[in-house]
């Protein structure tokens, strides 16, 4: 992929971004400085310490209810009609229109069907995914940093490799300068070597344009300014300490490792858990229960009176919701369907992360393979080079074999830097989809 951009697009460096009050980095470091600055990170951060005061809040449901209530306020007479209602009331009067109370109450549940363990249970697989929602987000952001990384280490080394080239395209314009004011060379040979020179000026404009873009990219992520100059200090040649494992434990790895996996297995675990509440609630609730009542006038028991008093009760309760063996049908079905769904969404996970792993995995060792026959393709167009650079000028070939070599050398060591980077691109998708990233 690398490569054909390569192709298709001149890259692109800053000529004058290394000599200017740059600062150099690391990746690690990098990295680093994004996960304490990243946004994202702590937005989801966030969200775990949320899910963990959920968890709290599930828990408390399990102390007893209680709650207390009071009022006052103000009666009329009381109007009675004797006669029907359409004919006058008589009216009953009262000595002291006031009424007033105070109420405690307390309920402790001893069996709800252990909708409350549920509950807890479900906030607890709630936190868990934000967990792993966090780590999924910190390996998408450290897979990000690590491309701008290595694409700004590309763009550089290709700034070194044209501004070379330049030099050298300079160096040998003189030369045919001369020669065709010698009148040895012709018209056509000066203006070719002129326009190479000036493709090679055009694509180092470029590169130092992207070059930039590719700084600020790496400045967003660690919150700086977006003109602070950086100098990747990382080899670009990759000597990372890395175990080579096979297709098939990369593939293990992912299955138990990668965030995404996980992820889908807590939905899985809340579409069960949610099942599981649904059928809660068609057990009964037995709970203890408690009253202390403090009222004004006594009109509960008979015979009343126009005096305050109190009443306690404590005692068991028991209560059955029978509609919801009717009234939760649909939303069972839908509950099971869900789980059904959660299932395949996690299975196809799977297979994306097989696909993904595979993919990185064989571009990883074509890679590896490439920067072999590619060294050896620099040498033969490098020697290449020589041969027609020393016969042109003795007259024994023609400029454009000349400019061919030129063009062939160069793109040789492009795809060169472009394979290096690619392999350390490739090794941090395997790392990000196995989940150690």
């Amino acid at each position: 992929m690398l490569q054909l951009i390569l192709i298709v697009f001149p890259f692109i460096a800053h000529s004058q971004v290394i000599t200017r009050d740059s600062i150099p980095i690391t990746l690690q470091q990098v990295w680093e400085k994004t996960l304490n600055n990243s946004k994202q990170i702590k937005v989801d951060h966030l969200k775990v310490a949320v899910g963990e005061e959920a968890i709290k809040d599930a828990k408390s449901k399990q102390l007893p209810a209680i709650g207390f209530n009071a009022n006052y306020g103000k009666l009329a007479n009381i109007p009675v009609f004797t006669n029907g209602i359409l004919h006058d009331a008589n009216f009953i009067p009262l000595e002291d229109h006031s009424i007033y109370g105070a109420t405690l109450d307390a309920y402790f549940d001893i069996y709800n069907g252990h909708k409350l363990k549920t509950n807890i249970q479900k906030e607890v697989a709630k936190k868990e995914l934000s967990h792993y929602i966090e780590e999924e987000t910190t390996e998408a952001i450290h897979y990000q940093v690590a491309a701008s990384y290595l694409k700004l280490q590309l763009y550089i080394e290709l700034e070194k490799l044209v501004k070379q080239n330049i030099r050298q395209n300079e160096e040998r314009l003189k030369q045919i300068e001369k020669l065709h004011k010698a009148g040895v060379v012709l018209k056509s040979d000066l203006l070719r070597a002129q326009l190479q020179l000036s493709k090679q000026k055009t694509a180092l404009t470029t590169i130092v344009n992207d070059e930039q873009l590719a700084m600020q990219e790496i400045n967003i992520f660690m919150g700086v300014p977006d003109e602070q100059v950086l100098k990747p200090i990382d080899p670009i040649d990759f000597k990372l300490d890395r175990v080579a494992l096979s297709y098939d434990q990369y593939v293990e790895n992912a299955i138990s490792k990668s965030p995404l996996q996980k992820i889908e297995e807590q939905k899985v675990i809340l579409s069960e858990l949610n099942i599981k509440g649904l059928e809660a609630d068609k057990l009964p609730r037995v709970g203890l229960f408690g009253d202390y009542n403090y009222s004004y006038p006594q009109i509960k028991l008979y015979p009343y009176s126009n005096a305050p008093y109190l009443l306690g009760v404590v005692g068991i309760k028991m209560s059955y919701d029978i509609s919801s063996i009717y009234h939760d049908i649909h939303k069972d079905a839908a509950a099971k369907i869900q789980l059904e769904q959660q299932k395949i969404a996690q299975e196809n996970v799977q297979d994306q992360l097989r696909k993904d792993v595979n993919r990185a995995y064989k571009r990883y060792q074509e890679d590896r393979e490439k920067i072999e026959e590619l060294e050896l393709n620099i040498k033969q167009a490098a020697e290449n080079y020589r041969i027609l650079n020393q016969t042109y000028f003795n007259q024994l070939s023609l400029i454009t074999d000349l400019l061919d070599a030129d063009t062939q050398l160069l793109q040789a060591q492009y795809d060169l830097a472009s394979a290096k980077i690619s392999e350390q691109l490739h090794y941090y998708q395997l790392l990000k989809n196995t989940g150690n990233l």
